[in-house]
């Protein structure tokens, strides 16, 4: 940070953030292919080109690692968000944004998604009760976006279910997609997207129909 005043420039604060950073990515990357368990503080410390000492001298342990590669990708999904939605005009298009905000999170931070899907669990109960917390968050605004598109004409089990479908649909393609491949981030989610609204749109007709 450049402080006040003809101060200097931290670099002291900026190597040490690069440094964390470097640790957090590569141990996502383990922990994303090998697994958290499978991984040792050896293996992450040769990823990062630090010694295991170097290591500890930013976390005091692996499950700190786990803690702050989950703790950090589901803020940033909570991140603006609010303020992102309220600048959306319309339901469709706060659908439009949810979906297109949350693959391109997941593009950008493809290691540390899956860490946080598989992983998770491996956190002591309080950490995990933590990470939960913020991801409850997260579903809650999404499923007042979808309550919105619905204009609120949908009983709450219902609602539940769609929201959880919704997610399954963006969260599904870490078993599959590669980012680096020849689909761009933006085309799985305008994809994922019409499909999703498309679908419910002909599920709300089917139901008024009663079919």
């Amino acid at each position: 940070m450049r402080q006040k005043k003809g101060i200097p420039f931290d670099r002291a604060n900026v190597k040490q953030t690069k440094r964390i950073q470097t640790i957090a990515r590569v141990s996502a990357d383990l922990f994303s292919t090998k697994g958290y368990l499978e991984t040792s503080m050896d293996d992450v410390a040769r990823a990062a080109k630090v010694t295991k000492g170097g290591v500890y001298h930013y976390f005091r342990s692996k499950t700190e690692i786990l803690h702050f590669i989950c703790s950090t990708y589901v803020h940033l999904d909570l991140e603006n968000l609010e303020q992102a939605l309220s600048t959306a005009r319309g339901g469709v298009e706060k659908v439009r944004l949810v979906a297109f905000r949350h693959i391109d999170h997941y593009a950008a931070h493809a290691s540390a998604a899956k860490t946080l899907l598989n992983e998770a669990y491996n956190l002591p109960p309080r950490h995990f009760r933590e990470v939960k917390a913020i991801e409850k968050k997260y579903f809650d605004i999404v499923a007042r976006v979808l309550s919105e598109y619905l204009k609120g004409r949908i009983e709450k089990h219902t609602l539940t279910a769609l929201t959880f479908t919704f997610f399954g649909m963006m969260n599904w393609i870490y078993s599959w997609y590669n980012p680096k491949g020849p689909l761009r981030p933006e085309e799985l989610s305008r994809i994922i997207f019409e499909i999703f609204t498309k679908g419910v749109e002909g599920a709300s007709l089917s139901k008024r129909k009663g079919t």
